[in-house]
């Protein structure tokens, strides 16, 4: 049985400018090795296709794409200027799960402004790819992470104008461990607490109380089947500002106390 590469490699990283229709790509029938792709506009603007429609990809914007999918790209037929962009193509090996839930979650048009730390990372793997300085794979991989998770980071910081209650949905699922609660959480969205919950509960059919606890005791049964650690420790370690709250709620959801059926040292 063949042993999986758990390694990212970059294939390409290079800089071009296009100035004609003729530059369009049919992702479905790619040739060559697959390969995930972030392809960043510096000027002008590029156009991008899925199976929800053409949607422009201008300056200061990324588009996320796989080959072998059934999407396209190129240079809009109604374009006055040079189409400018940089792009970034690397094995999915270590980066699928984070590439995919960007997408899942923002698309597949992204803001990737020029003052950004996802921008310094990109421009630094496509520098580093070009000299051949990845002082190894781990720093290679190590790198295209952190790539992708300071651009799904940036997504989610644009959301606290744009859309609040997705910004707060966001924010639920990121800092569930921490002891925040519900009104510190609406601050944060710059929203009142009222109206926080009234929109998230329609939107996404669960209120913000529930998912914050739900997520608090998934997170805190992992950690009962997998470590040794005291119910006390489990139960701040989610999110639990004390051990009696978290007892109630896990009985409440699971139907049994939270050291019940752990195996013994």
């Amino acid at each position: 049985m063949p042993v999986i590469d758990p390694f990212t490699v970059v294939h390409v990283g290079a800089e071009e400018v296009r100035d004609h229709p003729d530059y369009c790509f049919d992702n479905t029938h790619r040739e060559g090795q697959f390969s995930l792709v972030i392809q960043r506009t510096l000027a002008g603007a590029g156009f991008f296709r899925d199976a929800n429609g053409t949607v422009p990809v201008p300056a200061g914007h990324a588009m996320l794409f796989t080959h072998t999918e059934p999407t396209g790209y190129g240079y809009p037929p109604d374009a006055t200027e040079p189409y400018r962009l940089r792009f970034l193509a690397f094995s999915p090996q270590g980066a699928q799960d984070l590439f995919n839930r960007l997408r899942a979650d923002f698309g597949s048009v992204v803001r990737m402004p020029d003052e950004s730390e996802a921008t310094a990372l990109f421009d630094e793997a496509i520098e580093r790819f070009r000299q051949r300085r990845f002082r190894d794979r781990l720093h290679e991989t190590e790198l295209m992470c952190r790539l992708l998770i300071a651009l799904y980071r940036e997504q989610v910081q644009g959301t606290r104008t744009s859309d609040p209650i997705e910004f707060g949905h966001h924010y639920v699922r990121n800092h569930f461990r921490s002891p925040v609660n519900l009104k510190g959480i609406a601050q944060k969205c710059g929203i009142s607490r009222e109206h926080f919950i009234r929109e998230f509960s329609a939107r996404y059919r669960e209120s913000p109380g529930v998912m914050l606890r739900r997520l608090r005791l998934e997170h805190a049964r992992a950690m009962l089947a997998g470590t040794e650690l005291s119910v006390q420790d489990v139960a701040l370690a989610s999110g639990f500002t004390s051990s009696n709250t978290f007892c109630r709620a896990y009985r409440s959801r699971f139907g049994r106390r939270p050291g019940a059926g752990r195996r013994k040292s």
